[in-house]
């Protein structure tokens, strides 16, 4: 009788790993704990010339913790992520290099994007690494880089017989969630931490209907700088709630760290931004853009963002709150907090326009009947900032419908790169506030 009580306890002991996994992740076969995807069972082979799209998915479907091992690049095609799973990259991955026969580019639907399709895309031709609702349980660590080879994709923005082809086919290097699906904890409990994401075609690292999902010590590159060199390349480009994303860095052409609605309760500290835009909060309800003939257009608000501690280098702007059409939804109690300027373009742009173009806002009011024009900031602080510029300390342009309220300048000192003197002051539109003595240029906002 103790023997046969020893042997259970026993077989209890030896498959408590394995019944583990299997309760967390409510699937109906054994996980087993830990994979390494070059072993026989899966034969990765990590050359960078043989595809290992199948072995790392076998690995991640059978396994709680695949690892892909230092000194390898594996490269591949499209792999989906599960819950209650951990990515460990001490390797490399290496995507797809081939652009004519990337999943997606088979996809006549790709022109289209995600909110304006009327038939369902396939999730997994837009992203290398992709993941979608139910989601949860999901880390990605280690030392190695994701490398997106976004300098093929990039070139086909002038390539004019491609339309906007080239825009919504190329695949971002990982995408957590769907576009069109914002409900808090669509995808939950997720961590990203120690990798490095290098040129992806589109943004980098996305993520919709988040919750509770925590990115550190993450390095987003691009080989170009700006724009004109590395198109839409995003750094984290997310939605959601209880956000943290911090001691990290992104190099980029596009926003830095793009908040998107609905979202609330984020955290971006202690980032460095170059090359690019600069973290921003996107009032822009793409998400569910519904088009003319169904005018449900609100997405949410972005509520209670703080930017802290954040360092510049050359970006386009040192701060921003942005709208696009249909210029719906708020952002309120968003913090700019203790960040340093070095030679950005201007200090901040806040703007309810088409990215500050007044002359194309007025004409999309004139042509498209979607537009509502109600889009709004409130109990905005901006405190400790400081730093050089190169043209002005920037602007704050409102909508005249529905004014910007609550403004609060705390410290804030910009400079000219060239002399070092007191920068061109500000340009405002519609919008109140308050400013402390300790700032410089005053901020042109009307006193309530």
């Amino acid at each position: 009788m103790r023997d046969a009580c020893h042997l259970r306890i026993f077989i209890i002991l030896t498959l408590l790993p394995f019944l583990s996994s299997y309760v967390a992740s409510g699937e109906k076969t054994l996980l087993i704990p830990v994979c390494d995807v070059t072993s026989k069972e899966f034969g990765a082979v990590g050359d960078n010339v043989t595809e290992d799209t199948a072995a790392i998915q076998n690995a991640l479907n059978q396994c709680s913790k695949v690892i892909l091992p230092k000194h390898y690049t594996f490269y591949i095609r499209p792999i989906q992520l599960l819950s209650n799973r951990h990515l460990q990259l001490n390797g490399n991955l290496a995507a797809w290099r081939n652009v004519t026969t990337w999943p997606n580019s088979t996809n006549k639907k790709c022109s289209e994007t995600g909110y304006t399709s009327k038939t369902k895309l396939v999730q997994q031709k837009e992203s290398l690494i992709w993941g979608i609702q139910p989601l949860n349980g999901v880390i990605i660590s280690g030392n190695g880089t994701v490398f997106g080879d976004g300098w093929r994709w990039w070139p086909l923005r002038n390539d004019t017989k491609h339309g906007e082809y080239w825009h919504n086919c190329r695949p971002k290097l990982l995408f957590l969630g769907q576009n069109h699906i914002t409900k808090y904890g669509s995808i939950s409990g997720v961590i990203v931490n120690g990798v490095t994401f290098k040129d992806s075609p589109f943004w980098t690292v996305t993520g919709r209907g988040l919750s509770n999902a925590t990115f550190y010590n993450v390095k987003i590159t691009t080989t170009g700088c700006g724009y004109s060199q590395a198109p839409n390349t995003d750094g984290f480009n997310l939605q959601g709630e209880n956000i943290l994303v911090h001691e990290s860095s992104v190099k980029n052409g596009d926003d830095c760290v793009p908040i998107f609605p609905p979202s609330r309760n984020v955290l971006v500290q202690n980032i460095n931004c170059s090359c690019g835009n600069p973290p921003v909060a996107v009032v822009w309800p793409a998400s569910n853009h519904r088009g003319r003939n169904n005018k449900s257009f609100y997405a949410g608000d972005i509520v209670n963002v703080t930017f802290d501690h954040i360092n510049l280098f050359g970006t386009s702007s040192g701060l921003a709150i942005k709208s696009l059409s249909p210029f719906v939804g708020t952002a309120k109690n968003i913090q700019f907090t203790n960040i340093v300027m070095k030679g950005v373009q201007i200090g901040m742009a806040i703007n309810f326009f088409h990215q500050g173009l007044v002359s194309q806002m007025k004409d999309e009011m004139i042509s498209n009947s979607d537009t509502l024009l109600n889009a709004s900031a409130s109990s905005i602080l901006i405190e400790n900032v400081t730093g050089t510029v190169i043209d002005n300390a920037g602007h704050i342009n409102c909508l005249g419908s529905t004014p910007c309220n609550f403004f609060h300048f705390k410290n804030v000192k910009l400079k000219s790169i060239n002399n070092k003197t007191e920068a061109k002051g500000y340009s405002c539109m519609n919008v109140s506030g308050t400013y402390d003595d300790n700032c410089s240029p005053l901020p042109c906002l009307a006193r309530p």
